[in-house]
């Protein structure tokens, strides 16, 4: 008897720690420090940073979490980025972009485009996890759903959609992200 009750607590307390990390990761809101992450260094994007908390004090973050390389909905999605960039830029904004692909199908992704951000693979869902972004199933196969978050300078997330739309919502995010930069300099004045 004593044996079986010593098992029980030993699994309820080895459980229960990881239980509330995952309700804690999945209820991000506005106003929430963003987990933090590392960014693999890529050819393509020259200056990059290493993980998304060098952007600290320097810039601000937009975080595109995205289905699956190199498919339409996905396309269209980053390589408006991609179009957007001195705009995206100017807003002062380091766009970063996250999938279940594993880093290598990020980074052909990301040559084929000409994508002038990084590209993080996530095939351990640590990121996507992290950030409480559901995972679809299609057949057979999870994907993260299309989400973004706005981070400001100082780490603290300022924007969440997590049912993204490409053409729907674009000029609402990037509303999001002009009125970081706008709110930066009503700061210094």
């Amino acid at each position: 008897m004593f044996t079986r009750v010593l098992i029980a607590f030993v699994v309820v307390m080895i459980t229960v720690p990881f239980v509330g990390i995952a309700q804690d990761n999945a209820k991000l809101k506005v106003g929430d420090a963003a987990p933090d992450f590392d960014i693999p260094q890529q050819k393509a994007v020259e200056g990059a940073p290493a993980k998304l908390s060098d952007l600290k004090g320097k810039k601000n973050a937009l975080i595109a979490f995205y289905p699956k390389a190199d498919t339409p909905g996905c396309t269209k999605q980053l390589c408006g980025y991609r179009d957007d960039i001195q705009k995206l830029q100017s807003a002062n904004t380091e766009v970063i972009a996250v999938s279940v692909d594993q880093q290598i199908d990020s980074e052909k992704f990301q040559e084929k485009f000409k994508l002038p951000f990084s590209l993080v693979g996530d095939p351990q869902h640590r990121i996507i996890d992290g950030y409480g972004v559901p995972l679809k199933d299609f057949s057979g196969n999870k994907f993260a759903q299309r989400s973004v978050f706005v981070v400001d300078k100082d780490g603290k997330i300022q924007y969440i959609d997590m049912d993204y739309k490409v053409a729907e919502d674009k000029d609402v995010l990037y509303e999001q992200i002009k009125k970081l930069e706008g709110g930066a300099e009503e700061k210094k004045q």
